[in-house]
Order: C-alpha cells, then structure tokens, then sequence
C-alpha cells in the first residue's frame, strides 16, 4: 500500500472502533485505559472526554507524549497512533464532539469538571487483515501449495496530516 492508502486506511480503522486504549506515560512506565475517542481527520485530530480529577490528566501535563491503540479482531485490524496531547476545559468542542452516551458519565458538556483531551497524531502503525475472505484463500493455498503468504500488511508512517 501507498503511504496515501496506509493514512486513509489508519483514519478509517480509528475512526469506526469505539472505544480504544488510551496510553500516557506515567513516570517511567505506562498506564493503559479504555477511552471514547472521537477521531476527526480533517481538523488532524482525535478528541477524548475526561474528568478532571483522573490523574490522566497529570500525566499528559508531565509528558503530553500518548498513544491510541484501536483493535478490530474479527477483522483482524489494528491501529496505534502515538501523538501529542493536550487537555483544556473546552465546552464549545465537548458540545461538538458530544454523544448522547456521554450524559451517562458528565451529565452535560458544560459541566465545570469536564475536560477535552486533543490528540494530535505524529506517527502511526497499520496491521491490517481487513479482507478476511482473501486471508482465507492466502491460508488455503499455503497449505495445499505450501506458498507462504502474509495474512496481514504491516505499515509504518511519521505522519498524519488531515
């Protein structure tokens, strides 16, 4: 795949699979959480909703360095983002990146305790197996033809631009 269709194939994947895993860096390790991410390619970013008393948010203070892994395993597709992150009290962008779910969690996009993590993407990494009938075929003939085959493309790019 072109560096073209590998961006185009990265923004797709993100932006159908809900919820994701959310990665910020805490000290010298890591911490992993499920998050809602609302992906929006043409304004270049990825837009995550979040208390204001999680410690996430330390965390992106100290080191705005965060990754986004998505996974579709039926599909056998997968998607990590590695961007920058920032987090603001935004209402005017909660409202515009609000779901009817969120109410559940925040009550209202105006809540004071409400804030928008902005990812910006700067790398990303495709694994993508998305057409699982021509995985299928790829199996059958390294078994009866002994070919090797590779079942799933693996793409690396170091930008994301909208």
């Amino acid at each position: 795949m072109s560096d073209t269709d590998v961006i185009d194939r990265i923004w797709t994947i993100a932006d159908k699979l809900d919820p994701c895993m959310f990665v910020t860096r805490d000290g010298d390790g890591q911490r992993v959480r499920p998050v809602y991410a609302r992906v929006r390619r043409d304004e270049g970013a990825i837009y995550i909703l979040s208390d204001s008393k999680g410690c996430k948010l330390d965390q992106i203070e100290a080191n705005p360095h965060v990754s986004l892994a998505f996974s579709d395993e039926r599909a056998n597709d997968y998607v990590v983002i590695n961007g920058m992150a920032e987090a603001r009290h935004d209402p005017d962008k909660a409202r515009d990146v609000w779901r009817f779910s969120d109410e559940t969690f925040f009550k209202s996009p105006d809540n004071p305790d409400l804030r928008v993590i902005t990812v910006r993407p700067v790398s990303a990494e495709l694994w993508d197996g998305s057409n699982l009938l021509i995985s299928g075929a790829k199996l059958l003939a390294e078994r009866l033809l002994g070919a090797k085959t590779q079942l799933v493309e693996n793409a690396q790019v170091d930008r994301l631009e909208p």
